[in-house]
């Protein structure tokens, strides 16, 4: 039940705004939150999530702080436990450690269909969040490259619109974008084709968000070291979301096709298509999940070496 007490929901926003990736959020949205969800006090230390599982609530510490559980030894490698296990519910993944609730803590607890049913109505709080995520998992990646892998493998490489749509179903995950926004992206991307040795710089070739359908990219950073894209994964996606230049030249190894989107049109896609956002909440929260070790990775690394054989 909503609870309307002013101060309690004070008192709730401000937990929330001490909470990563809320904090970006304007005090409106977070009272949105905050009064989405219920006050509880743990009396005795309780499991909130159980390892291997996902979370099924926002669990926002108002007093005392949640502990991260591995094996009967607390603590773990993973960030602030109800920052990881915020992550693992928006993201949709399991978490590697048991949340634990020691006594005397006071929780808000936001059910994941009442926070769901509110990014999926308030468009502009879903893009802020959005944009929250994008914005911590660059700054997590130090530009490496690609953000995150869709598949395990080639994807189709047809130029029909049906094949392109089946791409971006995966970039979307399941139950993603809805198919409204697969077919608008799918109309809107370019298919490239790179010999091996040709060369390409995305932001200057208004290919800002490449998906690799086959073969394989070598980035070099900034740093000098290098990056080895493979088919399945997707360059330049967290980079259009902040609205930054991914201007790092790659070169093809292998004969190589990729699906390419501006920046441009993706923005577009995203302010017009609420689900989208949603989709790519769900997608950036599951791969800052993994890399911060809250959540096994989706896919394992894999041996590259047929690639640049």
């Amino acid at each position: 039940m909503i609870d309307s007490d002013r101060s309690l929901s004070t008192e709730r926003v401000l937990a929330l705004a001490r909470l990563a990736p809320f904090q970006i959020l304007s005090a409106e949205e977070l009272s949105l939150i905050a009064l989405a969800g219920s006050e509880e006090v743990i009396s005795r230390g309780t499991v909130l999530v159980a390892a291997g599982e996902q979370p099924s609530a926002l669990h926002v510490p108002l007093s005392g702080e949640l502990e991260l559980s591995l094996a009967g030894a607390r603590g773990s490698t993973a960030e602030n436990p109800a920052r990881a296990a915020a992550l693992a519910l928006l993201g949709e993944v399991p978490l590697v450690a048991d949340l634990v609730a020691p006594a005397g803590t006071g929780l808000l607890v936001v059910p994941q269909d009442a926070l769901v049913a509110l990014l999926e109505e308030h468009g502009q709080l879903c893009r802020n969040l959005l944009g929250a995520l994008a914005a911590r998992l660059r700054a997590w990646g130090g530009g490496r490259g690609p953000t995150f892998r869709v598949s395990r493998g080639p994807l189709s490489t047809q130029s029909d619109l049906f094949s392109r749509m089946l791409v971006f179903r995966k970039l979307l995950g399941p139950g993603g974008g809805g198919m409204t926004a697969v077919a608008r992206l799918a109309r809107v991307a370019r298919e490239l084709r790179l010999e091996p040795g040709a060369t390409i710089t995305p932001s200057s070739d208004q290919a800002d968000v490449l998906v690799l359908t086959q073969g394989s990219l070598r980035f070099l950073r900034t740093d000098g070291t290098e990056h080895l894209a493979r088919a399945g994964e997707v360059v330049g996606l967290v980079e259009a979301i902040v609205g930054v230049a991914f201007a790092t030249e790659a070169a093809a190894l292998v004969p190589t096709t990729m699906l390419a989107v501006s920046a441009a049109e993706l923005a577009q896609a995203v302010e017009d298509e609420d689900l989208l956002s949603l989709a790519l909440v769900r997608g950036f929260a599951a791969e800052l999940a993994a890399v911060t070790g809250a959540s096994p990775p989706s896919f394992p690394e894999q041996d590259i070496s047929k690639d640049v054989t």
